[in-house]
């Protein structure tokens, strides 16, 4: 893409972006679960306001549940489809109330308020058992709790369900049925490698094949599959766990993050001495992990031969179905179609006559136009011509063009492309590219 080309995006994405009309989660779910907490806190009854507070934010689909502490009182609120959500308030003596009745479920020390701490809590619902992973954080008005929520049905999905285009699906599926070969899922916080991963080895999970994962914490238990989880504290580093991983003959391993040079190095050796390795890197994108494994100095030759594919993710909020409507596009909205259609060779196909979608706000969605999410990607799956570039200490732009002119889309590309196959929204997109 031209640096003019570049510009002109970067001009109509502030532009579409100014137009986007705000919206904010309401409904009155919320006020009915304020009404059942309150009347149990009200009685002293702090399990059932523990139940309901965590069955409350699995019907509202959130991820967390954050305890935010002011002066005066305290802010429950929902991260819901990855946005924060205030939910009610609670006096101060309700919260510490509950607040003993959570570090207590946690196995948290209910003396201990100056230094943070971490726990996890259990609940069994009728068809399922949900995990919740417990953090504290010292304020000066009091301890600040955030609940993480593990819901094991959500973790694993179908590899099909995983939102690939025939293109990108058909690269990653070519991947994981090598013998051998280093896979890194890239992301920045919260773009569910979790789910990524654990539905990746789920497909890989055959009793013929031994695999072994290195987690930092083991949030969810697979069948079939060795979980093993890094222990620091007891003096064994992340490098000395892979190690001793490997000398139990796997063909499979999945560690959880590559988080420095030396850490790289042995994940490459694995990749070269016969081994499928899939981890995770902190990037925004396949193109910045390229420059990041180049500036992690691991020699050209011993990457170029190791590394196979680089899986980089995004979410992005779906439009909600129940209240789906067809919109009108702005002139910028058509640019941008234009501009996108003519990157991947579809120009053919006049912008003015592709149709966009986008919710109108409704109960089933919180009033919000939006529920559930999916992912956009970019992947890079190396070829010969790649290979010799990076053993030639190519810089990533020099890979990037050339990867550009095999049959691959940009994040940016394949967000827009699920945009006018209106699964969500171009304003959705933007966000997060």
């Amino acid at each position: 893409m031209s640096e003019n080309t570049t510009n002109n995006w970067k001009d109509l994405k502030e532009i579409v972006l100014e137009k986007e009309e705000e919206k904010n989660y309401s409904s009155s779910k919320f006020q009915e679960l304020e009404n059942i907490v309150k009347s149990f806190l009200a009685k002293q009854d702090t399990d059932s306001t523990l139940k309901s507070l965590t069955l409350g934010a699995l019907n509202l689909w959130s991820s967390d549940v954050h305890y935010d502490n002011s002066e005066h009182d305290v802010v429950v609120r929902f991260r819901i489809d990855g946005v924060l959500v205030d939910i009610f308030q609670l006096e101060k003596k309700h919260y510490k109330l509950f607040l003993e009745r959570l570090k207590h479920s946690s196995n948290l020390k209910l003396n201990i308020t100056n230094v943070p701490q971490d726990g996890k809590y259990s609940l069994d619902f009728s068809e399922s058992k949900i995990d919740v992973r417990v953090s504290t954080l010292p304020t000066p008005y009091w301890e600040n709790m955030v609940c993480r929520i593990l819901d094991a049905k959500k973790a694993i999905i179908d590899f099909e369900d995983l939102w690939f285009f025939w293109t990108t699906k058909r690269m990653l599926e070519k991947a994981i049925n090598k013998k051998n070969g280093l896979i890194l899922v890239t992301w920045p916080t919260w773009s569910w490698k979790t789910t990524t991963l654990y539905t990746i080895l789920s497909k890989l999970n055959t009793r013929d094949k031994k695999i072994i994962t290195l987690e930092d914490p083991i949030e969810y238990q697979l069948k079939w599959i060795i979980q093993s989880e890094v222990n620091e504290k007891n003096g064994y580093s992340f490098e000395m766990w892979l190690k001793a991983l490997l000398r139990q003959d796997p063909d499979i391993i999945m560690m959880w993050e590559i988080r420095d040079a030396a850490t790289l190095e042995i994940a490459t050796q694995a990749s070269l001495t016969w081994h499928l390795v899939l981890s995770t890197l902190h990037t925004k994108s396949a193109s910045d992990t390229l420059d990041r494994l180049i500036n992690m100095w691991l020699k050209p030759y011993i990457l170029a031969s190791a590394l196979d594919t680089i899986v980089a993710q995004r979410l992005v909020r779906k439009i909600c179905p129940a209240c789906k409507v067809e919109k009108e596009k702005s002139p910028e909205e058509v640019q941008l179609i234009k501009e996108m259609m003519k990157e991947i060779g579809m120009n053919s196909i006049p912008a003015e006559n592709i149709k966009l979608y986008h919710g109108t706000g409704c109960e089933h969605c919180n009033n919000s136009w939006y529920k559930g999410r999916l992912w956009i990607y970019e992947i890079i799956s190396l070829n010969n011509s790649i290979r010799n570039l990076i053993r030639e200490w190519a810089n990533a732009q020099e890979i990037i063009a050339e990867w550009r002119k095999l049959d691959m889309i940009t994040m940016k590309e394949d967000g827009i492309l699920k945009a006018i196959r209106w699964y969500t929204t171009i304003q959705e997109v933007l966000k997060v590219i």
